[in-house]
């Protein structure tokens, strides 16, 4: 089994039943500080490959096996979101709307 990409150690490790990717990629040293836990992929020993997948509050992650390769991607440079940015347009648009909505009450 080996965990490979953005983890502080990549390499080899022993295959453990019924852990997870979180298992490995700790064991593997944690993420990278570009690491994207978010997007990590395993490939099988029979060549299928399967990626975590998050959706709101849900998550799934493939569970892997013997002989298998856990993946951690790297973040692409200025992925960030700028919060403040995003907020103030928002808050913007909000204000905005509300105005529209005054002026055509009256």
């Amino acid at each position: 089994m080996k965990v490979l990409g953005a983890v502080n150690a990549p390499g080899s490790l022993l295959w453990r039943r019924g852990a997870g990717i979180g298992y490995y990629i700790s064991a593997a040293g944690g993420l990278a500080a570009n690491g994207d836990g978010g997007r990590v992929s395993v490939r099988f020993a029979n060549g299928d490959a399967r990626t975590r997948t998050k959706w709101l509050l849900f998550s799934s992650a493939p569970i892997p096996g013997p002989g298998s390769e856990v993946f951690v991607p790297a973040r692409p440079p200025g992925d960030k979101t700028n919060v403040v940015a995003m907020l103030g347009s928002i808050a913007q648009v909000v204000s905005s709307f509300l105005a529209i909505y005054v002026v055509l009450r009256r």
